[in-house]
């Protein structure tokens, strides 16, 4: 179920926290693989874009060997819980839909939250719709990404909204898993449930649909 903490007390600790945890960055996770290809991505038929850097033109690429973690408290690499979300801008007044992330399971429970969430002040604010998804493709394997259908959500023209990856730390706490990248900037990630914050680095790669 998407997101069992209490949100009360998650999203307060931001304020409270943020002067410290701002001076640190998410941590980034790599392949072995000596080659880096980037992968292109078609939307599902049906299915018109809001927002998208996952393709399928070539300006719109991801990369499967690398990313940000996201993590569950008892995942693999000995890390601190990591989640990690993206903001984007609809241009017009539109329902959304479906949610996608090119994101790769390295161990751990196959299971990741998927949530669409309002901008507080330039970083992940009130949760929207969400959702979960088990079907996880291996980090670093060709073209795979998580697909998770929400309930008809509006959103407004010209107001920046989050999509963000997260992890169940009831059913799946320790997931192990990679939010691959295109190579823009602006994210937010939050480093053991502390809260929210920006951070300026390679964007996950994501879409919004109608």
């Amino acid at each position: 179920m998407m997101l069992k903490r209490a949100l009360g007390c998650f999203f307060v600790l931001t304020l409270a926290s943020g002067i410290l945890w701002a001076q640190n960055a998410p941590k980034v996770a790599h392949t072995n693989r000596s080659n880096a290809p980037v992968q292109k991505w078609a939307p599902p038929a049906g299915h018109a874009a809001i927002f998208t850097n996952l393709g399928p033109t070539s300006s719109n690429l991801y990369n499967d060997t690398t990313g940000y973690y996201v993590l569950g408290p008892n995942n693999s690499v000995g890390l601190g819980e990591q989640w990690i979300g993206l903001q984007f801008t609809p241009k017009s007044n539109v329902s959304a839909t479906l949610l996608v992330a090119a994101i790769g399971i390295e161990s751990g429970t196959s299971l990741v939250d998927l949530g669409l969430y309002t901008d507080a002040g330039g970083t992940v604010g009130t949760l929207l719709a969400g959702g979960a998804s088990t079907h996880i493709p291996v980090f670093g394997t060709c073209c795979g990404v998580v697909e998770v259908l929400i309930p008809s959500t509006a959103l407004q023209a010209g107001t920046p909204y989050w999509i963000a990856a997260s992890t169940d730390d009831t059913n799946g706490a320790d997931f192990t898993g990679v939010f691959e990248s295109t190579n823009q900037s602006n994210i937010a990630f939050d480093p053991a449930q502390e809260g929210w914050f920006p951070f300026s680095g390679n964007v996950p790669a994501v879409g919004v649909f109608q």
